[in-house]
């Protein structure tokens, strides 16, 4: 927080502390005001009771009608008190003083109205004697009684009244003392924190300031909250900072040059290729070891001397040539190639790459000339000898291209050929897929005969034999060969119930009749009844027309997996899932059993190794279908039959 925030809360606590100062001292005012208010209006009601009381003397003892008369009209100014009484005062004791009083005057009242009828009902007799009346003295005795007992609820009333006032006075003085010591307090406590963070703060940054000006550049303020102080010691830590990384970059800088001068002195030292420095005058001023070998001398046989005393005239004229627009235009040469002999020993010409670039004064004036030479003569050699090379090698490549042309053109011969092969044999094949197709639209026709004999011819004479056997049994006298004919009997039952099975087996007449679905259902039961394999089907509720043929080769592809889950899987449970995918038809058995390995699945084998759904997978395939079994990862194998639907 800010000071400037410190201040304002500061403020508006005070102007809010202030504010319950006035509040509570206007309230203690009110107090005060009203318990002043119910002290005067007991005083009043007291005196009042007192005079009535001399009145009633007065009035009594010497019949004096004037006393009666404001003695009635105290009583009614008595009465007009206590009912402001009755709304003034809060207390409960004070209310049951009020009502006492009431109840007290409302007698007296009474009663002294009774009082005055007597007296007037005394004629003839002298006023100041009448109290001398036996019951006018028994009714002035009632009024003495009740003024009495009036004159004690008002003094008990005048002094609560008085307490009451006295304490309001009490509490307000307390409290206008306590409220003045608060503010005292919460002022005192403020600026004593505030002096307090100031004079930290201040003596953070002046020490930080001493640890800077004495070279630590490490040292940091505690930059604590969100004020001034703290805003100016962030922003003193932020240019320490950047006065250490400045420093430190300078430091690094100063390494890196250090390190650039070393390794440019390594490279003019150490580098392959000839370096020189030259002036205006063409004298050398700096070179290395490279160009002195190059030109057969020692580097203090060119540093001070000019070219034309170190090196033979045809190279200085070339030289000179090159370098003239580098000393004049401050033009840079690159990749100029130059040839001679710096010595007269030297049996062959030297050839050299070079380039070239001025050096400039700080007013921008070329002021010599820094040259890179690289000895490029067994490049030079090794060029000629490529040239030699690449000449040779075109001669071969004609003649291999002139050999490459015929062999295209044999090639390409028999490529026609193979190409007109190939037409045949994918009318072959076209043609060994149709009868294939016809094979198996063939094995299902002659399922449906097999399925119509074994049903018409072999099932009727069974039946036949049967009813034979039970008139026979029924003419042999009773004993007599009986076990054997019920034997026979069994063996014959036994035999028609497992045609009906493989006639269902073979063509189910559901399929033919009720569609794919219910036949499928049907082999559900069959299974569940013949091996103890629960089947949970799930259809999707689509259409899905197929002709008889697919639909019975499906049926037979989902037999022979239901077949396997119950034989191999080790689980008598599986799940076979019908729906159309676009204009297929998709069937999905899935189990969760032991499994099956990715070689099997991939060759679509039982889980024994053998092919008992390979026949299955080709019918399918031919049907312009697919057919997978895949391994799940968490066990088990889901089969899957996918054949187009009918008009697709």
């Amino acid at each position: 927080m800010t000071f400037a925030r410190r201040l304002k809360v500061s403020a508006f606590l005070s102007l809010t502390l202030l504010l319950i100062v006035a509040s509570l001292l206007a309230w203690t005012s009110r107090e005060l005001h009203l318990a002043g208010e119910k002290h005067a209006l007991a005083d009043r009601i007291q005196a009042l009771v007192f005079q009535r009381a001399t009145l009633r003397d007065e009035y009594f003892l010497y019949g004096v009608e004037r006393a009666r008369l404001q003695w009635f009209s105290l009583t009614e100014k008595t009465a007009h008190l206590v009912g402001m009484g009755h709304r003034e005062f809060g207390d409960k004791e004070s209310r049951e003083a009020m009502k006492r009083l009431t109840r007290d005057l409302a007698e007296s009242q009474l009663i002294s109205r009774r009082l005055a009828e007597r007296m007037r009902g005394l004629s003839g007799v002298d006023p100041a004697f009448v109290h001398h009346d036996e019951f006018a003295g028994r009714l002035y005795s009632q009024i003495m009684l009740k003024d009495s007992s009036l004159q004690q609820e008002a003094v008990s009333l005048q002094k609560s009244a008085r307490e009451r006032f006295e304490q309001a006075t009490q509490r307000m003085i307390t409290l206008t003392l306590v409220l003045v010591f608060l503010m005292a307090l919460g002022t005192i406590v403020n600026s004593g924190y505030l002096n307090t963070v100031l004079h930290r703060r201040m003596i953070a940054v002046k020490e930080a300031a001493d640890q800077v000006a004495a070279g630590n550049l490490e040292h940091r303020i505690p930059a604590e909250g969100t004020d001034e102080l703290a805003e100016m010691s962030r922003v003193f830590n932020n240019v320490t900072q950047q006065v250490q990384d400045y420093t430190k970059a300078l430091h690094d800088s100063e390494q890196r040059y250090r390190m650039q001068l070393q390794e440019l002195a390594n490279v003019y030292t150490h580098t392959p290729v000839g370096l020189f420095v030259v002036d205006r005058d063409l004298r050398f001023l700096r070179l290395n070891e490279r160009l002195a070998e190059m030109n057969c001398k020692s580097i203090c046989e060119h540093v001070g001397r000019t070219i034309d005393e170190v090196l033979p005239p045809e190279i200085t004229s070339q030289l000179k040539e090159i370098w003239r627009p580098v000393l004049e235009g401050g033009e840079c040469i690159r990749n100029v190639e130059l040839h001679g002999r710096t010595d007269a020993s030297q049996k062959q010409p030297r050839h050299w790459l070079a380039n070239y670039q001025p050096i400039l004064s700080a007013g921008g004036e070329v002021t010599g000339l820094m040259g890179v030479v690289l000895d490029i003569t067994e490049r030079k050699a090794a060029e000629e000898m490529m040239v030699g090379a690449r000449r040779q090698l075109e001669e071969e490549v004609q003649q291999r291209t002139a050999k490459l042309q015929l062999t295209n053109k044999h090639l390409l011969q028999e490529i026609k050929i193979r190409k007109k092969v190939e037409v045949e044999l994918l009318k072959q094949q076209q043609k060994l897929q149709d009868m294939a197709l016809d094979l198996a639209m063939a094995e299902e026709r002659e399922r449906d005969r097999i399925a119509s004999e074994l049903h018409d011819q072999v099932g009727q004479r069974l039946i036949l034999a049967k009813i034979k056997l039970d008139a026979l049994a029924s003419n042999v006298p009773t004993g007599e060969c009986e076990t054997e004919a019920e034997g026979i009997g069994g063996l014959i039952e036994q035999t028609l119930q497992d045609i009906r099975s493989l006639t269902f087996q073979l063509r189910p007449p559901l399929l033919a009749s009720a569609g794919l679905e219910a036949a499928l259902r049907w082999l559900g039961e069959e299974l569940y009844a013949d091996f103890g394999l629960q089947v949970e089907f799930s259809d999707d509720g689509k259409e899905k027309t197929l002709r008889y043929e697919i639909r019975s080769t499906v049926f037979q592809a989902v037999r022979e997996l239901m077949l396997n889950v119950a034989k191999h899987a080790g689980t008598m449970q599986c799940r076979v899932a019908i729906l159309r995918s676009n204009d297929f038809l998709v069937v999905q058995v899935d189990d969760d059993g032991v499994g099956l390995n990715g070689d099997a699945a991939a060759k679509g084998a039982t889980r024994e190794g053998g092919f008992g759904l390979l026949n299955v997978r080709q019918k399918i395939e031919h049907l312009g279908g697919a057919f997978s079994i895949v391994g799940k990862a968490a066990g088990g194998t889901l089969a899957t039959v996918t054949v187009p639907l009918d008009g697709f």
